[in-house]
């Protein structure tokens, strides 16, 4: 990826990681057609979440604009819990909200999306919080021109004030032992 705005690096939750301020700091991913390939995916990172007044802000925000992308906030508005979301075109959001807050420092988040089961999953720190049915999958977005870290679609949306770390994207929906894992949980 490639950091935009006023972006650093500092220690992470294992080596460094990527500070992003609030204000202008983001990520641009090379994704291009990887989601259109995506049938079952884990998106699973550690994040330092830095609170703040901003509402809505993203961990990711994968997609082409308003009307098609797949994101993952640590809070609905500026006190609610973590919510994804999913939709295409055609279909609205398909959303997953947490009944847990994610609190400010570093946590491990993951989504998985299978198509076994129609299913998305909401991990926080190792742990299944949330899951509900879904009819999107990530090949359902299409070819994404947006692939962010830290910003969103919605201009009016807030930047990601916080670190993120060992971002990463998988081709299967982990199970909850190998989430764990990438929690720390050894």
């Amino acid at each position: 990826g490639v950091l935009k705005g006023d972006g650093s690096y500092d220690a992470g939750y294992a080596d460094q990681a990527l500070v992003l301020n609030g204000i202008n700091t983001y990520v641009e991913l090379p994704l291009g057609t990887l989601m259109t390939s995506l049938t079952n995916a884990t998106v699973a990172t550690h994040v330092y979440f830095g609170g703040g007044s901003g509402s809505w802000q993203r961990i990711f925000d994968l997609g082409s604009g308003t009307t098609a992308y797949m994101f993952l906030c640590p809070r609905q508005g500026t006190s609610g819990n973590m919510r994804f979301a999913i939709r295409n075109a055609a279909q609205g959001e398909q959303i997953v909200d947490s009944p847990k807050v994610m609190t400010e420092g570093w946590h491990h988040t993951a989504v998985t999306l299978d198509s076994a089961t129609m299913r998305i999953s909401l991990y926080l720190d190792g742990d299944l919080v949330a899951s509900d049915p879904t009819t999107l999958l990530p090949k359902d977005i299409g070819t994404t021109t947006q692939n962010w870290l830290g910003r969103s679609q919605y201009v009016a949306d807030a930047y990601f004030l916080g670190s993120i770390d060992d971002f990463r994207i998988y081709d299967r929906a982990l199970s909850q032992a190998e989430l764990r894992y990438l929690a720390g949980d050894r």
